[in-house]
């Protein structure tokens, strides 16, 4: 009889939640990749020409000043475009409980052995379709979020961010994460 039971209410359950396919996740990522590409890609852009033509405090400038305008204007088709982390220097890049999960995830997966490339997240829910890309720590990173940083720059993130959490890190750690969000 508990059987019957159980199997009735699977069944009731299975007609009330559409399964999220993994051919759904395929096509969300579909959609948000290009995004999430032209924001990282852009992003990369500035602060690779800052860094070149003024060392990791013009560096710091774009991520403080220019990031959030790049977001705003890779913020596009109902998508908005945001960065975040375990380790968030910006104390409004902070994860939510569902990018929390995600990242922990990440972590996990990248020590299996899984490729960074495939770390993505995928969430549909009953008000917004959210996605999720781990952003991985390459060398130029490590002059403002490495373990060893130029006493300037200690000082200037000092300054601009006086909860600063994003240092430590080394080439090939996941150093956060782009997020995606679409309201429905």
């Amino acid at each position: 009889m508990l059987n019957r039971i159980m199997v009735r209410t699977a069944a009731l359950a299975a007609l009330f939640v559409a399964p999220f396919t993994l051919a759904d996740q395929s096509a969300v990522i579909s959609e948000a990749k290009p995004i999430m590409m032209n924001f990282g890609q852009n992003l990369k852009a500035e602060l690779k020409q800052a860094m070149m033509s003024g060392g990791p405090l013009k560096g710091l400038d774009v991520c403080h000043l220019q990031a959030p305008k790049i977001a705003e204007e890779a913020s596009q088709s109902g998508w908005q475009v945001a960065r975040t982390s375990l380790k968030w220097r910006n104390e409004n890049n902070q994860p939510d409980q569902w990018e929390q999960e995600q990242l922990v995830e990440f972590e996990r997966q990248l020590k299996a052995g899984v490729a960074p490339k495939k770390l993505w997240a995928v969430h549909e829910g009953e008000k917004e379709t959210r996605v999720m890309k781990a952003i991985m720590t390459n060398e130029i990173c490590l002059a403002c979020h490495g373990e060893t940083l130029m006493p300037s720059v200690s000082k200037k993130l000092s300054e601009l961010y006086p909860n600063d959490r994003a240092t430590g890190f080394k080439a090939g750690d996941i150093r956060g994460a782009f997020s995606l969000t679409k309201s429905k």
